[in-house]
């Protein structure tokens, strides 16, 4: 996987959430479908912060690795984000994404990268670059899913 066939695919699945995010009206950015679930805001800041931990990962060659407490501190840092708090840090950090990408070679994509994460998980440093892919997609879907509890089956 080469640095720019990884940069189109983030890139798309950055643009759907961010259109998908737009359409949800203010006063439905912290409401939890049935009471429980988690906000559309929190599932932004999320994916945020995923694109920031993936840059480091990828501005380091894999010294950065997510871990339980990284995404512990993570939460407890978007707690009293704001809509416009997430949206700044979920622009920023896919440019901090897509340009420390751009810097990577191919075989900087290919060298093996091993995390504690999940009793210890070993990829390549691109398959943790497709981290953001991932989280961007399923934040998405989720965030299609709250909008049709509260009544908006718009395609966004």
């Amino acid at each position: 996987m080469n640095n720019q066939f990884l940069i189109g695919l983030i890139r798309n699945a950055y643009d759907g959430l961010a259109r998908t995010v737009s359409a949800v009206p203010d006063d439905k950015m912290t409401w939890k479908p049935l009471d429980n679930g988690r906000t559309v805001l929190d599932l932004l800041g999320d994916a945020a912060q995923t694109a920031g931990m993936t840059a480091q990962m990828a501005q380091t060659r894999g010294e950065v690795k997510p871990s339980y407490e990284m995404f512990q501190q993570l939460k407890a840092e978007r707690e009293n984000w704001t809509r416009k708090d997430a949206t700044r840090a979920l622009e920023d950090n896919a440019q901090k994404l897509y340009a420390a990408i751009e810097q990577l070679s191919d075989e900087e994509l290919a060298q093996k990268v091993m995390a504690e994460v999940g009793g210890g998980i070993t990829l390549p440093l691109s398959a943790w670059m497709m981290m953001a892919y991932r989280t961007f997609i399923s934040r998405f879907a989720q965030i299609n899913y709250i909008q049709s509890l509260y009544g908006d089956f718009e395609s966004h």
